[in-house]
């Protein structure tokens, strides 16, 4: 697969320069370009079309349903309560940044939020956005979990998992551009073992898991706290 094939509407040099650092980086971690069709590069976010059409982009600014959400207080929203309301510290690990919706609000929360991304071209995307709203106490990683969990030291309050499994339906994308998406990102086929490493780090103090309101727990949880859709599962940490 060539970058003439999968990049497109180049305008200028910068645009060009940056599809080039894109394929690179795609190439050096193996990625599947059968995934996709094309990424438009020359608006102001990348746009990522597969083989049906379907589309998607992460955008921290004019998104603002998903990156701009309504919010009361560290102390009364459902997920910040999850992580403690801050009682347990404001430094929080996640595993999994899927389209970073979470990370973004608990920094909107005034946490501070290093996040995990294993798909090189989702981390791209995500790191892109970051760009363009750079005063989130935000950090994104190229790392699959299990491996950063065995392999750098952990300086983390509180650890955030939030699975791809299955059954997980609901989304802040349409249902087509979800299945896209999950087709690049796949399942966390490792996640018992990702939880269980979890809970053995030293000076974590909680580890939270997001699971839909009515899926089985990963393992059972010291306590739950429940919305409409979706729970915390709650667990100790390794202390």
């Amino acid at each position: 697969m060539s970058l003439s094939n999968i990049f497109t509407n180049f305008k200028n040099s910068a645009v060009d320069e940056k599809s080039q650092q894109w394929f690179k980086f795609l190439e050096k971690n193996n990625f599947d370009f059968n995934l996709i069709e094309k990424i438009e590069m020359s608006g102001e976010f990348p746009v990522v079309f597969d083989k049906a059409g379907n589309k998607f982009s992460i955008d921290f600014i004019h998104n603002k349903q998903s990156y701009a959400k309504k919010k009361a207080s560290i102390k009364t929203e459902l997920i910040s309560k999850a992580m403690g309301g801050g009682k347990h510290g404001l430094q929080i690990l996640d595993l999994s940044s899927g389209l970073g919706i979470d990370a973004v609000f608990l920094t909107q929360l005034g946490y501070a939020v290093t996040a995990l991304e294993r798909n090189p071209l989702i981390y791209l995307a995500l790191n892109e956005a970051l760009t363009q709203k750079p005063s989130l106490n935000l950090k994104f990683i190229f790392s699959d979990a299990l491996t950063y969990l065995k392999n750098q030291e952990i300086k983390a309050d509180v650890i955030y998992f939030d699975p791809m499994f299955p059954e997980k339906t609901k989304s802040a994308l349409p249902r087509q551009e979800m299945v896209f998406f999950k087709n690049l990102v796949g399942n966390d086929n490792d996640a018992v073992d990702v939880l269980d490493f979890a809970l053995s780090i030293k000076g974590v103090k909680r580890v939270v898991v997001k699971r839909p309101l009515r899926a089985p727990a990963i393992r059972k949880p010291m306590s739950s706290i429940s919305g409409k859709l979706i729970r915390f599962d709650l667990y100790s940490g390794g202390k």
